[in-house]
């Protein structure tokens, strides 16, 4: 798909602008079985880190199988990602100078907590591109998942001020676009490699990861004057 009406774009914050690898992944884990025990989970360390890896396996979500023990995600948002660390993630300045030439206003829209996206930024060294202003969070949008509506969507349009059909979305999700389509954005899917089996249908554009994305964005879209 040629990307040259674009104008603006929406980004996912988590798996979009850094790579969410198996390192992380782990780190998440640690994370979610503290959080889990500090919660009241009557289970020792080893298990409760188990749980969240099958969790994350089987849901995506480190914290999906520690409902079955009576936590709810509201009770677990925040202290879970202040639990995170951060300092693992891979900088990668070639991806952020790139970003920084496309010269278009953008926004993060993320299902994560508001202190994480501020302090994934920071160490990101993305804080010239996404400032509080311009950070959308789960507790931002009324707790609002981007796949349970629009919401987020609808602000994060306001912020950038676009049009949805000058709008990139960009997630590295495919389930979480369906309200971005219905709205009339296109749709990218950074997939770092593994390309998924269902919600295609919703996806306007693949890409291996941001850098491919920015520079293809970087060749096409004509700059506003």
């Amino acid at each position: 798909m040629n990307l040259a009406h674009i104008r603006g774009i929406i980004w996912d914050l988590d798996g979009t602008l850094y790579r969410y690898d198996e390192v992380f992944r782990h780190a998440c884990n640690l994370a979610a079985a503290r959080t889990a025990i500090d919660l009241g989970v009557n289970m020792n360390f080893d298990d409760a880190v188990a749980l969240a890896a099958k969790s994350e396996r089987e849901y995506g979500s480190s914290f999906k199988l520690f409902a079955d023990h009576g936590l709810t995600y509201m009770d677990f948002h925040h202290p879970y990602h202040d639990a995170v660390d951060t300092t693992i993630l891979q900088i990668n300045l070639q991806m952020r100078d790139t970003l920084k030439s496309l010269n278009m206003p953008m926004v993060i829209l993320t299902n994560a907590s508001r202190p994480w996206a501020l302090r994934t930024v920071a160490h990101l060294q993305l804080g010239d591109l996404f400032t509080e202003s311009n950070i959308l969070a789960f507790e931002d949008v009324g707790h609002e998942s981007k796949a349970a509506g629009p919401a987020g969507f609808k602000r994060a349009l306001e912020i950038i001020g676009k049009k949805p059909e000058e709008t990139l979305m960009v997630e590295d999700l495919a389930r979480n676009l369906t309200h971005a389509r219905k709205l009339g954005m296109t749709t990218a899917l950074v997939h770092h490699g593994k390309i998924p089996d269902d919600c295609l249908d919703l996806v306007d554009v693949l890409f291996a990861d941001t850098l491919e994305l920015a520079r293809s964005l970087l060749r096409t879209v004509v700059k506003p004057a």
